[in-house]
């Protein structure tokens, strides 16, 4: 009889998470919409399930699961195409490219980059944002059709990641549509259930690095590295972007985003700002490309201003943050 129902458990175990992760509220195994949403096996352009509106009770990607960690509440919504955007635009006059201080992690869905810097440019001028994505999905997104050509292209990269030169073998227009049968096959198969158990039985959370001051955390911390090796190599594939947009008539600008090291260096501890973002905007200015130096300005920003800039508990940038360097966009974008 011990047998015959270890059996049947064994037997109904698949068939529980397979419900469980189908049928389950979307958020149940997550601590934060970016994983509630995001395709876990992604064959399509687009990150995150599209037409989505969801609300929760979140947590910062360093301190999850700890002591120190800072609920927020997060509303992220998702447009047809998949991206963090209010709704879907095919004639943006700005968009921006990026990585995930552009989808505004940790943020709720009106502080957003895209979302700041619509309302401040008003209603006659469309931003549209596309992201985590690499610049070669805006090619495609032009190639199929999907989008057409704005006027201006933001792209933005995190200062500790190297983005990938643009090559015209690239250059297909292979954009897919997903469905609501390919988000019910990805939920079904993520296996989200499985990571949640083993990370309360294993005590996993956020790994977070102290600071010498207690409320701030870092993803790396004093073991934070720099490209200072790669950075001709880092300008170059940057420069890529700037010749395609040129070739198609678009204005591209620049906009690197600084580590959370390197603007808070001195409660890291380092001794000395690292310079890798104002050698690598000098670098690119020589060469003709429009840019946004975010560590120029947030070191302006913090002459005037006590306000923080970062979330303590997270690795990216906080609304402050983004309504700083939002104005500088405003007054740089050029028609």
């Amino acid at each position: 009889m011990k047998k015959f129902l270890i059996n049947i458990a064994l037997f109904s175990l698949p068939v529980l998470l397979l419900f469980s992760e189908t049928f389950l509220p979307v958020d149940f195994f997550s601590y934060r919409p970016w994983e509630a949403l995001m395709y876990s096996h992604n064959d399509y352009l687009v990150p995150y399930y599209p037409n989505a509106d969801l609300t929760m009770e979140s947590e910062g990607d360093l301190c999850h699961h700890t002591e120190n960690a800072i609920t927020k509440n997060e509303r992220w919504v998702t447009d047809s195409m998949g991206y963090r955007n209010n709704q879907f635009t095919s004639n943006p006059d700005i968009l921006i490219i990026g990585d995930s201080f552009i989808v505004g992690s940790g943020m709720t869905q009106d502080s957003t980059l895209g979302n700041v810097l619509d309302r401040m440019l008003g209603a006659e001028k469309s931003v549209y944002t596309m992201s985590p994505s690499p610049f070669i999905d805006f090619v495609r997104v032009i190639n199929s059709g999907k989008i057409k050509k704005p006027k201006t292209v933001i792209y933005s990269n995190v200062e500790r990641s190297i983005p990938k030169p643009l090559d015209k073998s690239q250059y297909d227009d292979q954009v897919h549509n997903s469905s609501e049968l390919s988000i019910v096959k990805d939920r079904a198969t993520r296996m989200y259930s499985l990571n949640y158990i083993f990370a309360r039985i294993t005590g996993k959370n956020g790994p977070g690095v102290a600071g010498i001051n207690d409320e701030m955390f870092f993803l790396n911390g004093a073991n934070q590295e720099y490209l200072y090796d790669r950075i001709v190599e880092v300008r170059e594939n940057i420069l890529t972007y700037k010749r395609y947009c040129d070739s198609i008539g678009v204005e591209f600008i620049y906009m690197p985003m600084p580590n959370k090291e390197t603007f808070y260096y001195e409660r890291v501890p380092f001794e000395n700002q690292p310079n890798y973002i104002n050698q690598l905007s000098e670098m690119l200015i020589k060469k003709g490309v429009n840019v946004v130096n975010t560590l120029e300005i947030f070191n302006l920003e913090r002459k005037q201003s006590e306000q923080l800039l970062y979330q303590l508990d997270d690795t990216h940038w906080n609304s402050n943050g983004v309504k700083v360097i939002a104005s500088e966009l405003e007054s740089k974008i050029n028609y």
